[in-house]
């Protein structure tokens, strides 16, 4: 079970991304050789990126390759670059507890009375991505804080 929720961000998102590339690729197809579009292809493409981009954002946490500007902090010595380095993973957790976590739930909530134009679908099943994925990248946040993994912290590896 903890293998299956270690990697369940990149299942969703290689899904996705599948989902994307074979739906574009048939609404093309259907398009431009049958003069028949499908419909409800641009939809369903576009709730599949949302997730796509959510879920990512968990995957890039664990795997240590979210976007960080640290020039100066390598310029210092070791025990200084570690102690900002901490704080930088901290300052991303509560970010992502308030900003992500907090206020896409409520924003999720509030989804529920708007639908997609074509097929109807509740916009809470597209928005619901955003606190999923950032639950995934807090637990990965907090498996790092826990095991005090220095090497991840110091932006030295990603976690396996």
């Amino acid at each position: 079970m903890k293998r299956f929720l270690n990697n369940l961000d990149d299942y969703l998102g290689v899904a996705a991304l599948s989902g994307i590339v074979l739906l574009i690729s048939a609404n093309v197809f259907c398009r431009f050789v049958l003069n028949r579009p499908i419909l409800w292809a641009e939809e369903i493409s576009l709730a599949l990126f949302v997730w796509l981009t959510f879920i990512g954002i968990s995957s890039g946490v664990k795997h240590n390759t979210h976007v960080g500007v640290d020039y100066f902090i390598r310029k210092m010595p070791q025990r200084m670059q570690y102690g900002f380095q901490l704080f930088r993973l901290l300052v991303v957790f509560g970010t992502t507890v308030v900003v992500l976590v907090y206020w896409g739930a409520q924003y999720t909530i509030h989804g529920v009375a708007k639908v997609t134009s074509v097929l109807g679908l509740s916009y809470t099943f597209i928005i619901i991505a955003v606190p999923i994925g950032s639950l995934l990248a807090v637990y990965h946040i907090v498996r790092v804080l826990v095991r005090r993994d220095r090497d991840y912290i110091m932006q030295k590896r990603g976690m396996e």
